[in-house]
């Protein structure tokens, strides 16, 4: 299901598309590279304590259009996002992983406009996230895509934000640098 459009960003040969099978591997790679750049947050240690996604849950999502890929020019992946869908209207962006070599070149954004063309036209009105409140590439950023912050009170009472919260902190994370963000999409 590859569109073959560039997305807007710094470097015009970044595609985004749905992840294939052949690629799964290369994904679990790009996500424990991805997990370097925490190494100098105070949130080392405990990013440390998630497993690396393992490939037969990469196949679930992609199995399910669940996965996408950035890849760079010659069609390797570079990035992946994976999501989850919450109700008929609320799409979760469950994580970006972009490999070091290749950040600060927009691809989240690229995956978001991806996410929103494809989802927009089946009744998704928001996609929502966690992420740390104060790590640069984290909250600020998706602040400048749009992204509000939700309060923490309404983030924890929901039925699918609140558990995933839960589990976070059960892995080591502080409940004070977690925050839930929402996206509204326009009509």
């Amino acid at each position: 299901m590859t569109d073959g459009r560039v997305i807007e960003g710094r470097d015009p040969t970044y595609r985004i598309r749905q992840a294939r099978p052949d690629e799964l591997h290369l994904l679990a790679e790009i996500d424990i590279a991805a997990d370097r750049r925490f190494d100098a947050t105070l949130h080392a240690a405990a990013v440390a304590t998630y497993a690396p996604v393992q490939v037969d849950d990469l196949a679930a999502m992609q199995d399910a259009w669940r996965l996408w890929v950035a890849t760079d020019g010659d069609g390797a992946p570079v990035a992946f996002a994976h999501t989850h869908t919450d109700s008929d209207t609320v799409l979760h962006l469950a994580q970006v992983s972009v490999h070091p070599d290749h950040a600060g070149h927009r691809l989240t954004d690229g995956f978001l406009k991806a996410l929103i063309r494809y989802h927009q036209g089946r009744g998704i009105a928001e996609i929502t996230l966690t992420t740390f409140r104060d790590v640069p590439w984290n909250a600020p950023y998706y602040a400048r895509l749009g992204f509000a912050e939700i309060p923490d009170a309404e983030a924890d009472a929901d039925p699918h934000l609140g558990p995933r919260l839960v589990d976070q902190v059960a892995h080591g994370l502080p409940r004070e640098s977690r925050v839930a963000m929402r996206l509204v999409l326009g009509r």
